[in-house]
């Protein structure tokens, strides 16, 4: 029920206004796509792509930006052309739509060269160029040639990651680029690591470029400083804040930390120079030596988001997201927004840019490229719905076929409720059936939850509750769950991290025979029970604070072995614990329990997965033995081992 007093006027419920106005794609007909005016009505993620003329949109690596005309909204596509595969890039492609389905193809925006003598012979190159000096001249052959000189065995320019940024009081468009290739004291492919910088006064083109430059880096003394090369500039994006603020997010340090840094009112310069700039003020770090790119910063009901890619070459991998009040402020990393199939490659997708498509609505529209070194001319777009839950909870979901115009209201809101301190396994049914909706007009109403979980592992679970109404709204929340009768508990990275300590203190049934969280296979240092592991190996991850993310990995192609002796008689489960932190090992075990196989070939990946064999009855001794052998050429490794009396 509403908490206003009853002689208080009654205010209409923000979701009920939005639930009754309607969208957006009605109120403006020039937005929603007009049916007959072209194939494409939907998105299919990671389908062929074609413009209006019938060829393959080059927009690798790109940017939608809006913008607007007599006729409504207008979005431009900006992204790297590769229809010459790798090398030789003809440069940063945009086409335009009124619907975000048809592209227009509007030309290559910024033109790259494929000789020197161009910039002095072609009258594109001498109508933009002609009244620089033969320094600048250099600068802009240094940045666009991007073939390289027949014989020299020097690689060319590479542009990535365009981004374009629209300075409405200056008149101009903002063209920023990773601008990499040879330096003054390398031929290494990706030596000169800049930030490269054009301009133009119209959103198509021509842009003119200005220079590439290194960006802020770390104090002196902080982690990943770096003194003998600074400032680096990798894959990148940029963001324009509500108050007009420009500021350009990129990947620095060799790719092991993320920066964002403030840009002056041109656009086209930092605000502050390195040697002047203040932490805090001019730029923040994110991400310090988290090896984090692929940048997409985005901004909904004041809050900050920025989804990011590790970094493993052209393979994908599991995302990332932060948020933040304050954009140089703190961030809060929140881990992977994808859960289940897709998790661990993000849908074989690597970030590069979100649409706000429609912020008063929650329409976000994830921008990811599905890249094929081996064919980059025809590597597919991957485009997704975000779905925002409560606080700052997002999760990127897959549709083979989907619209932006029919994507539900997504307000911003949160849920007071009161959670249990443990379950066991499988009681959903402890879980409270209601709580107390906020949304962000201070309205709140008492709603029922329907819970969605599978409480089938010892540990942090994340269990799922939808509201009742008829906006679907959902709760996260993560349950601590603690088998009945666990016997050991080992969290085989060694530490006793928060989740495992927690596991421990509300442990029922026998006491645990483990008193310590891993050791070598021997009596137990306060109950005197045999446990431990045998073989060569390691432990890592003690710094996650997470039972599923720290491990023991072998060494010397062993098998890692853990042994639990001194069980009573009857049957146990055995609870298991995979993940890799290196995902693209392409690691792999065949795990046995007492001799057994219960698993021919069990795969490790970026995504925690807990494992429970059943039924497993204890050898003459009294003991269980699991062992992991490697089946593939990397080591194994294990994260933790759960023993529970049937």
């Amino acid at each position: 029920m509403p908490t206003n007093p009853p002689t208080a006027p009654r205010r209409r419920s923000i979701l009920a206004a939005a639930l009754a106005a309607p969208p957006l794609a009605m109120l403006a007909p020039s937005l929603a796509h007009a049916e007959g005016t072209s194939a494409r009505q939907s998105f299919t993620p990671g389908e062929p792509w074609l413009d209006t003329d019938g060829k393959v949109i080059q927009a690798h690596g790109g940017q939608v930006v809006l913008s607007a005309d007599a006729e409504g909204t207008l979005y431009y596509w900006f992204g790297e052309d590769r229809s010459n595969g790798y090398a030789a890039t003809p440069g940063v492609h945009v086409y335009s739509s009124r619907d975000l389905y048809t592209w227009t193809d509007e030309g290559l925006a910024l033109r790259t060269l494929t000789t020197a003598d161009q910039i002095d012979t072609d009258p594109y190159f001498t109508a933009l160029y002609g009244d620089y000096s033969e320094a600048q001249k250099s600068a802009v052959v240094r940045d666009l040639l991007t073939v390289p000189e027949a014989g020299s065995g020097i690689p060319a320019a590479i542009l990535e990651r365009p981004k374009v940024l629209h300075n409405a009081a200056k008149g101009t468009w903002v063209m920023w680029v990773h601008a990499d290739g040879p330096s003054e004291t390398s031929t290494a492919q990706y030596a000169k690591a800049n930030a490269g910088v054009a301009v133009s006064d119209s959103p198509t083109g021509p842009y003119r470029w200005i220079d590439s430059y290194r960006l802020h880096h770390a104090p002196e003394g902080e982690p990943n400083w770096q003194p003998d090369n600074p400032g680096m500039a990798r894959d990148m994006t940029v963001f324009l804040d509500d108050d007009g603020t420009a500021y350009i997010i990129y990947s620095s340090e060799e790719n092991y930390s993320l920066f964002i840094s403030r840009l002056d009112e041109d656009f086209t310069d930092l605000a502050t120079p390195p040697d002047r700039a203040v932490k805090g003020v001019d730029f923040i770090r994110p991400y310090i030596g988290a090896h984090r790119e692929a940048p997409a910063l985005f901004k909904r009901e004041g809050t900050y988001y920025l989804i990011t890619s590790g970094a493993t070459g052209w393979n994908p991998n599991p995302a990332q997201y932060a948020t933040a009040t304050e954009i140089l402020g703190d961030w809060t990393d929140h881990g992977n927004p994808v859960t289940g199939d897709g998790a661990s490659d993000t849908f074989r997708s690597q970030s590069t840019n979100v649409i706000p498509v429609d912020p008063e609505r929650g329409t976000f529209v994830y921008m990811g490229d599905r890249w094929t070194p081996s064919d980059l001319k025809n590597a597919p777009y991957v485009w997704l719905p975000l779905r925002f839950g409560e606080g700052t909870q997002m999760s990127l979901v897959w549709a083979d076929s989907w619209r932006w115009e029919d994507q539900p209201l997504q307000p911003a809101y949160t849920v007071d409720v009161a959670l249990p301190s443990a379950v066991g396994l499988g009681e959903v049914n402890k879980l409270p059936r209601s709580g107390t909706l906020r949304l962000s007009d201070g309205t709140t109403e008492k709603r029922k939850i329907t819970w969605e979980a599978q409480l089938d592992r010892p540990g942090m679970v994340e269990a799922v509750g939808t509201l009742s109404g008829p906006e679907g709204l959902t709760v996260r929340r993560e349950v601590l769950v603690v088998p009945r009768h666990m016997v050991y508990l080992v969290n085989a990275g060694g530490a006793e991290t928060s989740d495992y300590l927690a596991l421990r203190k509300h442990a029922q049934g026998p006491a645990l025979k483990n008193s310590v969280a891993d050791q070598p296979y021997g009596a137990d240092p306060a109950t005197g029970a045999v446990w431990g592991y045998q073989g060569r190996s390691k432990p890592a991850g003690s710094e996650t604070d997470s039972l599923d993310r720290s491990l023991r990995y072998a060494t010397n192609h062993d098998d890692l072995t853990y042994r639990f002796a001194n069980l009573p008689s009857g049957s146990f489960t055995v609870h298991v614990g995979y993940y890799d932190p290196w995902p693209w090992a392409n690691r792999a075990a065949r795990v046995t329990l007492n001799g057994t196989v219960v698993e021919e070939e069990q795969l490790f990946t970026g995504v925690p997965e807990a494992v429970a064999y059943s039924g497993i009855i204890p050898g003459s001794s009294g003991e269980i033995i699991l062992t992991l052998h490697p089946t593939r050429s990397p080591d194994i490794q294990v994260s933790w081992v759960a023993v529970v009396a049937e």
